[in-house]
């Protein structure tokens, strides 16, 4: 696309920027930015000021609440440990988070680079929960023939909250993508994402790991899928791209697929062990188990696998039999919105909102404290739409379930601290993006 004055969005205070807001539907806020890394970061922040406010609002709280440190201990290890890696090795990347800081800056809103060096190194140090079931398909598994990917977020409602920008990046190095993200962030963090040469991608964490990360000899994770997105050019360079300079920090399953070849791929990484798994015809999913025996064996605790009692167990037995035994050959859109909505609880032999279920809901659960946490939103999408980087997806969680803070605190008083910071869940629609 041609860049011309038309095309580029102006704000009020006469500052003409390398970006433009799309649209705002259905609780999503999509934009665009394109151009050199300082550019384009610098269009971001002014796009999406109001938001970063609330993420300098909320950091100290959700720091403090998940890591139990204060801010300032954690923006310091930050500084020792993460920013000389991005300096020095990502210098695209650390210009775009300056430009990011000057255009919140020229909005009024204050975040330094630190800080938003701190906000994108938060799953860094966060042990990874149990976040997130998907799944990704192809050949004789779909309805098609061709990749159906789809995925849900599991996280704490605030962070959830966060997550409802869709950014489109058009650089002038490697080629453009689309992901879901937060503001402030150069990756995704729920890492759903499309690349204009045919890559997508997602992943599902792996939970109860042993090991803490290594950034003496590796790269932060968002570093690192950034550059997947934005430079890899096939699965093998994804292999390579990520388990290069790996620091063990967010262990995850990533499902990538080629929609140009119709090839999909398992990249479970660990700390020092990493599997691949490869298929033209079949499925891969993930619920926060690692797949391979090797690596959940010797890098995680992980005792829950096939275990239905659990939620890894009960979501790894159920998308099993969605996907292996009833839908398989059948799945397409449509089949892939029902999957990634399915409540269907193992313990409780019915349809019931649980932390054990596909569309996961601590929320309504006992055996978790009603904790603030579970889906907070939807996608799918086939090759068809990936050509041109377009998506569905559901903001607030899979089955539209409202969510109503105040309430939630009436009947869990515990909560009451989080209310100046998580806001309702409205019902939402799935749409096109």
């Amino acid at each position: 696309m041609k860049r011309t004055r038309k095309n580029q969005t102006s704000i009020k205070i006469k500052t003409t920027i390398n970006g433009e807001l799309i649209e705002e539907k259905e609780g999503w806020k999509k934009v665009r930015i394109y151009g050199k890394p300082y550019e384009r970061g610098f269009a971001h922040g002014v796009l999406l000021c109001k938001e970063l406010e609330r993420v300098k609002q909320s950091l100290e709280f959700i720091v403090r609440e998940n890591l139990k440190i204060k801010l300032s201990e954690y923006t310091h290890k930050c500084k020792t440990e993460i920013l000389p890696i991005v300096k020095k090795e990502y210098p695209e990347i650390y210009q775009e988070l300056r430009g990011i800081s000057a255009g919140a800056k020229q909005m009024g809103v204050s975040v330094s680079i630190l800080f938003l060096v701190a906000w994108n190194s938060y799953l860094s140090f966060n042990p990874p929960p149990e976040r997130c079931s998907a799944f990704i398909a192809t050949g004789d598994a779909t309805e098609s023939g061709e990749i159906v990917m789809a995925h849900n977020t599991h996280t704490d409602f605030l962070t959830g909250q966060l997550l409802n920008i869709i950014m489109t990046v058009e650089p002038l190095e490697g080629h453009a993508f689309t992901m879901q993200t937060s503001p402030g962030y150069v990756a995704s963090s729920s890492d759903w994402f499309l690349c204009s040469n045919g890559i997508i991608g997602c992943e599902t964490t792996i939970s109860k790991v042993n090991f803490q990360p290594d950034f003496k000899h590796g790269h932060p994770y968002f570093c690192r899928i950034r550059n997947v997105m934005q430079y890899a050019k096939t699965l093998d360079d994804c292999i390579v791209m990520m388990v290069e300079h790996n620091a063990g920090d967010y262990p995850c399953s990533w499902q990538f697929g080629d929609i140009k070849t119709n090839e999909i791929m398992l990249l479970e990484l660990g700390l020092e062990i990493y599997s691949v798994e490869r298929l033209f015809n079949g499925i891969f999913h993930g619920m926060n188990s690692a797949m391979d025996f090797k690596l959940r064996s010797l890098e995680t605790n992980d005792t829950g696998h096939t275990d239905g009692s659990t939620s890894v167990g009960a979501r790894n037995n159920r998308l099993n039999f969605l996907l292996n035994s009833k839908y398989y050959g059948k799945i397409n859109l449509a089949v892939a919105k029902m999957i990634i909505s399915d409540h269907y609880d193992e313990v409780a032999a019915e349809d019931k909102m649980t932390a054990r279920t596909i569309c996961k809901h601590s929320e309504l659960d006992a055996a978790t404290d009603f904790m603030l946490k579970g889906c907070t939103d939807g996608k799918v999408v086939d090759s068809k739409l990936a050509q041109n980087m377009h998506f569905y997806g559901r903001f607030g969680s899979c089955c539209g379930r409202i969510f109503d803070i105040k309430e939630h605190v009436k009947k869990h008083p515990k909560y009451e601290k989080c209310l100046p910071f998580i806001k309702n869940f409205e019902r939402y629609k799935w749409t096109h993006l």
